[in-house]
């Protein structure tokens, strides 16, 4: 709806300004007649309720794009934050339980690599005697060793599939999220463009200030329409984004969705 009005002001403000370019080709190339500034005086007054009504409405559509993108980013970091505490407990139980054990069994493991360094050493130095001594001090607690280091791998690599299957819990929300953030990456990119449209908006307005403190209504009219045409494109790109938040919206639904109950 908004469009179309604003079309129409857009349309009625360019035939005018054809309108006034002629009649002040008639008058000759010095100064525009009192005709053509008269054409265009009328313009600014309709362009004028328009650009009004069009401030508004974009006023109104940037009102309701910040306020569901408020709640999208919230809803964001409460997944993001949600993904970070899945099975965190009971990892953090089975690291504690592995590190326990490793420190259990950590004097017995260091005296047989010892050991087994020292009876290297003996060999190493021709000494048969030191060697036999430290063979069978080693060989003593090989056993020992031996079921310690199992005891080991077995809580290690409990721990490790408990962790895989975090990873893919976790995964399976990531996943979901993808469109969330493919989205984000157009409203940031359509920001951009809005940027670039507030810059010649902000021209035109100054041009237009500049033509009303001059008495120029045609050099206002012409401004006033720029300033609609930039209106139109700022709002429209907001209404792209609009529609790209509430696809969010849907997808955190999806997102959440996937975390564990």
């Amino acid at each position: 709806m908004f469009i179309q009005g604003l079309k129409r002001w857009v349309k009625v403000g360019v035939m005018t300004l054809l309108t006034v370019a002629f009649i002040g080709s008639t008058a000759g190339e010095g100064k525009a007649s009192a005709s053509a500034w008269d054409a265009a005086l009328r313009s600014v007054e309709g362009l004028y309720d328009g650009y009004e009504a069009a401030e508004l409405s974009l006023k109104v559509l940037k009102g309701e794009v910040s306020y569901i993108r408020k709640q999208n980013n919230e809803r964001l970091d409460q997944v993001n934050a949600a993904v970070k505490q899945i099975d965190k407990s009971k990892l953090n139980q089975l690291q504690t339980a592995y590190e326990k054990l490793k420190e259990k069994h950590d004097p017995l493991l260091k005296q047989y690599t010892e050991l087994g360094k020292k009876a290297a050493a003996a060999r190493k130095a021709k000494d048969s005697k030191g060697a036999l001594v430290y063979d069978l001090k080693r060989n003593q607690i090989k056993e020992q060793a031996a079921a310690a280091r199992l005891e080991i791998k077995k809580k290690y690599d409990e721990l490790d599939a408990a962790k895989k299957q975090t990873a893919a819990k976790a995964k399976l929300v990531k996943d979901a999220l993808q469109p969330v953030y493919a989205n984000k990456t157009r409203i940031t990119a359509e920001n951009k463009t809005i940027a670039e449209m507030n810059k010649r908006k902000s021209a035109a307005d100054q041009r237009y200030k500049s033509s009303v403190k001059l008495g120029d209504a045609i050099g206002a009219a012409i401004e006033l329409n720029r300033l609609l045409s930039e209106l139109k494109g700022m709002y429209q790109s907001h209404q792209h984004i609009y529609q790209w938040e509430k696809d969010i919206k849907q997808q955190l639904f999806l997102a959440e969705a996937k975390l564990p109950r």
